[in-house]
């Protein structure tokens, strides 16, 4: 899985999150933890990934 994969199942999943309803932040941020749990990344190295 490379780089982009990541931000973009990131990215889906902050869409999904923001439409049933959730601040963008917290949608944000549920969708790195998300990520990191399934992909086994660290959530740090998301973090880095992301804010980039």
């Amino acid at each position: 899985m490379d780089i982009f994969e990541v931000l973009t199942a990131i990215s889906m999943r902050k869409k999904a999150f923001t439409r049933s309803g959730m601040h963008e932040n917290d949608a944000l941020t549920k969708a790195e933890l998300d990520v990191s749990k399934e992909y086994h990344i660290s959530l740090f190295d998301i973090k880095k990934l992301v804010r980039a």
